[in-house]
């Protein structure tokens, strides 16, 4: 054999080779894709998909599992900068910096989020209660959107659970959902017959009336708020740490578009899911303005409700955590 065969051989055994090499890693891919997968999807059942825990028999040891539930700390809250304690009826400003500072091109990925989600209904309504809302078919779309993707989180399904063995609600989920949509989001009046308020709007943002804030108790509004500059943080009252990073309930001291509220507060770093699981059980499990007792990891609290009778509709004027 002369050299220029086995120069050819060689050639032929080292692609052959090569084909073998090509096919065996591209086996080794898929197969290492396959497994990926399936570890993916168990891990999605497990944490998704596992029994919701037994039902407490009380809203104190509800909050503990809800709060058990809830993820360690809010990805889309960057930083917390409290600057300096004041006291209520104080005039100047003790902090010269922002409140919150948040990740923003999180909520912009996640967009499917509660959080990101919620954020999409705060252009919806007017702030005045004087004005009428106007409210589309877009706008009621993205309240559907909102409340269905609470509904599907394990935090709100623990709740329903809990209102239904109390027969509040049924087991049902449409019925769930249409309680949800009357307690939070019936339209009605604060004075004049102008239907320019809800209870959404009251709590999970804020409303002016007569030149006196109304509302502002959730964290993510008031964060949105600051970042636009209409909202000014003054300094902090009072503060109760849950143990977790990032998450406690927070007494303040604001203005919001130059009008002052010497005392405000709200649960910082919390999901929307928790919040208003918290708010609705409150609400419809304890009698008005009565303490409703929560835990939230070592911060004790409770969550004071007002009713607003509407077109003989029990809903919400006001809910919020109060400070011992």
């Amino acid at each position: 054999m002369d050299t220029q065969q086995q120069e050819n051989q060689t050639n032929n055994k080292i692609n052959c080779d090569s084909d073998k090499c090509r096919k065996i890693k591209r086996f080794v891919i898929i197969a290492l894709l396959i497994t990926i997968g399936i570890l993916s999807w168990h891990f999605y059942e497990y944490f998704h998909s596992k029994p919701l825990p037994k039902t407490p028999d009380d809203v104190l040891t509800l909050s503990q599992a809800l709060f058990t539930e809830e993820t360690a700390s809010s990805p889309y809250l960057y930083n917390v900068n409290l600057q300096v304690k004041t006291r209520a009826g104080a005039h100047d400003d003790r902090a010269p910096h922002p409140l919150f500072e948040l990740h923003y091109d999180l909520l912009t990925r996640d967009a499917n989020s509660t959080t990101a989600l919620l954020m999409r209904l705060f252009n919806n309504y007017e702030l005045d209660v004087a004005v009428p809302d106007q409210i589309t078919a877009e706008h009621e779309q993205e309240q559907l959107d909102f409340l269905r993707a609470v509904m599907n989180t394990r935090v709100m399904k623990i709740s329903m659970r809990f209102l239904a063995k109390r027969g509040i609600v049924s087991s049902d989920y449409d019925e769930q959902l249409k309680l949800l949509q009357e307690l939070w989001f019936t339209p009605y009046s604060r004075g004049k017959g102008i239907v320019g308020s809800s209870s959404f709007e009251h709590v999970f943002m804020a409303e002016l009336r007569d030149q006196k804030v109304l509302g502002m108790h959730n964290w993510l509004y008031f964060a949105e708020q600051e970042q636009q500059g209409h909202v000014n943080y003054k300094g902090w009252l009072n503060r109760f740490d849950t143990g977790r990073h990032n998450q406690f309930a927070l007494a303040f001291r604001m203005s919001f578009f130059g009008i002052e509220k010497s005392f405000n507060g709200f649960l910082v770093g919390t999901s929307p899911e928790l919040e208003m699981s918290l708010y609705t059980v409150c609400f419809l499990a304890t009698a008005e303005k009565e303490p409703c007792e929560i835990q939230l990891g070592t911060a004790k609290l409770s969550i004071v409700s007002h009713v607003w009778d509407w077109k003989g509709k029990r809903l919400i004027a006001s809910t919020y955590v109060e400070f011992p």
